[in-house]
């Protein structure tokens, strides 16, 4: 992740919106010299691009003039963008209009990654080899792929010349095979669409390919002239072959060569991209500026999307400045334009293209402004989650797809408390909260045209967690490269649902939140760590998360290990790295049976992955409510779906398996992404800015955990004559077969209980559970649901786990529509009570149920 450009929209970020890097910061250039120079520490902050998806590291190579820059990843066989960006040595993997920086390219391959390119890399200026620096009129970067018996010999140019509004990629084959070769003339690109609010060309012929984040404010075009480019998307990848305007073969004799030479556009929009692909036409675009403003009074409209259309066919789109003006480059023609302002479009109307200037007014469109300021219930600022929602006429809003940072759909998140934003006039319903130690407020907002309604709100603390602090091991953005959310966003979802410690685990590449608190002014709120998710294969059972880490910066995966296709050297390696320095090591996600029981998959129980039983530190259990009435198998319409990953913890704990229970959202995208569940934390200070990355590890790696997606949960021991006290994950010593549970459970407005159970070696027995229609005096209406001190009796060895939450009612709202089908559920550790003196040891039941394999679908 480097500098990240953002969408000022919310005042908050307006006043406050840097350039976020999850390094040291790179700074916007004046405009200088053509350059062609290798990345190093030197001149990384004049040659990087700002964007979510740059992926530039020392070694790569940046072609730079005063309009746009480039990067080609070095031709390492290595090298790697991301996860699932891979092979991309000697591509072009960043690509960034200078004076509105927003990469959101991952790759652009030349000849579909088919070739391997030598290490050895020619910089020239003038096509005369030289030295690196200096000032000339071009500049390239070659590579070359040695001839087989089979294949000919290609070499690939990437150039950039003085002025240009393009990168120039030239690929030339020599036929050194002692038989024709009939070229295939292809290309591949990665730009991820999904979630996004990306469009691509469509499929099928076109004078050029383009694609055009409107959102993220980035847009490409690509032509090969003399040749059509046929294209194929999906999602994620577009591959674009070369059709001759001859449409003839290209068929090469021994000993002949040939040339292909594509350019690639880059702009902040679709439409000028194009107008500089035009430049050089006979009839080339000229400047308008649009003026985009509200019917009833005028008033200028920022962010307001201009949808064009020339023709009856869309041409691209355009969005307002905070002034509500936009410049566009049109070619002469019939247009209209197809205002859309926070997800909602309006009427068509002719755009008349005889002045250079023009003011469009929003048939419909009257907003007034809303001013959020949340506070807690002693008067402190705090972030917080606004989620608006429209009644009536007014529309809910679309403010940004899922994987943006501040104005999510129709969610604001805000790092302060503070925010105003623009709506339609009308009644909005509200939800405000700020994670499950807040009640959440539920109220609504009349939205007046023209004018700013005031919102202040407090949201008071009334869950006491002293002694613990809330925490989510598990979390991804885009550097993880299997989702295009904004990091910085991440870290704005971890701090508005109040989670206080969360180290930075993506996928495969050491990297930390730092920055991104920084920017938000929020290290005194949340405390981290660098660390991973090392993702092999087989999948999904080779996830391990682990913290901390020794992170590199600007070095491939930060510094990071390599995976492995065997789970037990995976974890091996991560053990070993950075000198067998101690980390929490945590299994992500596991099929328990395939993991602990089944080894080769076979759904014949063996010795499992055995070398890591002694490895990993904690694993994941989610989801917790099915152990409010558990089943060995995750049901869908009655059917199994998959093993029950927390029945089977128990089951592991009754084999003797130490291994203590976790859970954590693995969000990759920021629509009510954190939150959803998390942990509570054994800490010897409640203030975050103390909070201490090690004590947490070592914490962590003993157990001192409680499981939630809500209910706050509190369980110690005690022998019966008080000498001595456990929590979860400790060892009880006790002698006349009896401990004595304290219990309690408490939580926020939105959220319930109607259960609690102490289960005794996995196992529930009625004199250990309480419900709200058996024992309606332990229950109340207030933020302590339950308080219980009750005395297990034991006559073997025992592990003790509590369970509770509420098996009708569901979470709700508050945490969106995903997380909010769960059931309020809250889940310890256990707590291991050794009854005879000889040290606890497991009691091997299976709970009814067979040891797990593999699961397999009937």
């Amino acid at each position: 992740m480097h500098r990240q450009r953002i969408p000022a929209i919310l005042t908050f970020l307006v006043t406050c919106a840097f350039l976020v890097t999850t390094e040291p910061l790179a700074t916007a250039q004046t405009p200088g010299p053509l350059r062609i120079e290798e990345l190093t520490a030197d001149n990384w902050e004049q040659l990087v691009p700002a964007g979510k998806e740059v992926d530039a590291i020392y070694g790569d190579y940046a072609l730079h003039n005063d309009l746009i820059t480039a990067i080609i990843a070095r031709p390492l066989a290595s090298r790697n963008a991301n996860m699932t960006v891979k092979t991309v040595g000697g591509s072009l993997i960043d690509l960034a209009w200078r004076e509105a920086e927003s990469d959101q390219l991952s790759a652009f391959y030349p000849a579909r990654r088919n070739r391997v390119f030598q290490e050895t890399v020619e910089l020239t200026r003038d096509a005369e080899a030289t030295a690196v620096g200096g000032t000339k009129r071009s500049v390239q970067l070659k590579l070359r792929s040695a001839g087989t018996e089979e294949l000919p010999e290609m070499h690939v140019t990437w150039s950039l010349g003085a002025g240009e509004t393009w990168l120039t990629l030239q690929t030339t084959w020599v036929n050194t095979t002692k038989k024709d070769v009939e070229l295939t003339l292809s290309d591949d690109l990665r730009a991820d669409a999904g979630k996004e609010q990306m469009k691509k060309s469509e499929d099928g012929s076109h004078d050029q390919f383009s694609f055009h984040d409107v959102y993220w404010k980035q847009a490409y075009v690509v032509e090969a002239p003399g040749f059509q480019i046929d294209s194929k998307s999906n999602a994620r990848e577009s591959v674009l072959t070369y059709i001759p305007n001859s449409r003839t073969a290209i068929t090469l004799k021994p000993g002949e060569r040939y040339k292909l030479e594509r350019k690639i556009y880059v702009h902040r929009d679709l439409p000028a991209a194009l107008a500089n692909l035009m430049a050089s036409k006979p009839a080339p675009a000229t400047l308008h500026e649009l003026t985009i403003s509200t019917e009833a009074n005028g008033q200028p409209v920022p962010e307001a999307r201009l949808h064009l259309i020339n023709k009856g066919t869309a041409y691209g789109t355009v969005v307002t400045d905070g002034k509500g003006q936009a410049s566009v480059r049109l070619p002469a023609g019939e247009w209209q334009v197809e205002p859309e302002v926070a997800g909602k479009s309006y009427a068509k109307q002719p755009l008349t293209l005889d002045q250079p200037k023009a003011t469009i007014a929003i048939a419909g469109y009257n907003p007034g402004s809303v001013h959020f300021a949340v506070k807690d219930d002693k008067g402190n600022v705090i972030p917080a989650k606004i989620e608006v929602r429209g009644t009536g006429d007014a529309p809910t809003p679309n403010w940004g797809p899922e994987s943006a940072e501040s104005l999510v759909k129709n969610l604001i998140y805000t790092p302060d408390g503070e925010a105003t934003v623009r709506l339609q006039k009308g009644t909005y319903d509200l939800i405000i909260s700020h994670g499950p130690e807040y009640n959440a407020e539920f109220t609504q907002v009349e939205v007046v045209a023209g004018r700013v309604t005031e919102r202040a709100v407090t949201l008071p603390r009334v869950v006491n967690t002293n002694g613990w602090i809330s925490a989510d091991f598990h979390s991804h953005s885009t550097p993880s490269g299997d989702n295009t959310s904004s990091q910085a966003g991440r870290v704005l979802n971890l701090l508005c649902e109040h989670v206080e410690f969360a180290p930075c685990t993506e996928h495969n590449r050491v990297s930390t939140y730092d920055a991104h608190l920084m920017r938000f002014g929020a290290k005194d709120r949340m405390a981290t760590v660098t660390g991973m998710e090392l993702t092999g294969s087989p999948l999904p059972l080779n996830h391990q998360n682990v913290f901390p880490m020794k992170m590199t910066p600007r070095t491939q995966d930060g510094g990071g290990p390599q995976t492995d296709t065997s789970p037990e050297t995976q974890m091996e390696r991560i053990a070993a790295w950075d000198n067998h320095s101690e980390k929490l090591i945590q299994q992500n996600h596991p099929d328990v049976g395939w993991l602990f029981f089944d080894k080769d998959g076979d759904q014949k129980p063996d010795e499992g992955y055995s070398r890591t039983f002694g490895i990993m530190n904690v694993m994941e259990i989610h989801p917790i409510d099915p152990l409010l009435s558990p089943t060995p198998f995750r049901m869908v319409d009655g059917k199994p779906v998959g093993n029950q990953t927390a029945f089977n913890w128990l089951q592991l704990l009754n084999q003797g398996y130490r291994v203590y229970g976790v859970v954590n959202t693995d969000s990759h995208y920021n629509y009510h992404g954190s939150g959803g569940l998390r942990l509570w934390i054994r800490s010897s200070s409640d203030n975050p800015a103390q909070i201490q990355s090690d004590e947490m590890r070592d914490q962590s790696r003993n157990g001192r955990l409680i499981m939630s997606n809500g209910p706050f949960l509190e369980v110690s021991a005690k022998t019966k004559n008080d000498q001595a006290t456990a929590d979860p994950g400790d060892d009880l010593q006790v002698t006349d077969g009896q401990a004595v549970l304290s219990v309690s459970v408490q939580t926020p407005n939105w959220c319930d209980i109607d259960v609690v159970s102490i289960l005794v070696n996995g196992k529930t027995t009625p004199e250990l559970t309480w419900t709200r229609e058996s024992h309606p005096d332990l229950f109340r209406k207030e933020t302590t649901k339950f308080r219980h001190d009750a005395t297990v009796q034991m006559s073997t060895d025992a592990h003790l786990v509590v369970v509770t939450g509420h098996r009708t009612q569901t979470l709700g709202d508050v945490v969106g529509p995903d997380w909010g089908k769960q059931h309020p559920a809250a889940v310890s550790n256990p707590i291991f009570v050794d009854v005879d003196g000889n040290g606890f040891v497991a009691n091997k039941d299976t709970l009814g149920a067979p040891l797990p394999v593999k699961f397999k679908a009937p």
